[in-house]
C-alpha cells in the first residue's frame, strides 16, 4: 500500500464518496435557500457547490483519510480544502454548466 507523507493524504473510495454525497447534498439543498433570499441561480449554485465541496474535502482531508499522526498539516488541509470546493465549483458551474462556452 503507498503511504503518504505530505499534505494530501491518499484518497480512499470511501473518501470520494464522502466528498461527492456531501457535494450532491449541498447541491439539492442549499440553492433553494440563496435563490429564496434573491441570488441569481448562478451565483447560488456556484455558492452552494464552494459550500459543500469545501465542507466535503476538509472531511476527507482531516477526518476520513487524513490520520491523527498528520495533525501538523491540519491547517494546510484546511486551505487545501477551500481551494479544492472553489475550483471544483467554478468548473461544475461555470465550465460544465455552459456559462462560459454559452451552449
Amino acid at each position: 500500500m503507498i503511504q503518504s507523507n505530505g499534505i494530501i493524504p491518499r484518497i480512499s473510495f470511501k473518501g470520494v464518496f464522502v466528498f461527492m454525497s456531501i457535494t450532491i447534498i449541498g447541491l439539492l439543498i442549499l440553492p433553494a435557500l440563496f435563490m429564496g433570499i434573491g441570488i441569481t441561480k448562478t451565483a447560488s449554485f456556484f455558492i452552494a457547490c464552494t459550500i459543500s465541496s469545501s465542507i466535503g474535502s476538509m472531511l476527507v482531508l482531516t477526518k476520513v483519510d487524513g490520520k491523527p499522526a498528520e495533525k501538523t498539516y491540519f491547517n494546510k488541509r484546511i486551505v487545501l480544502s477551500i481551494i479544492i470546493g472553489l475550483l471544483s465549483s467554478a468548473l461544475i458551474i461555470f465550465v460544465f454548466g455552459g456559462d462560459i462556452f454559452g451552449y
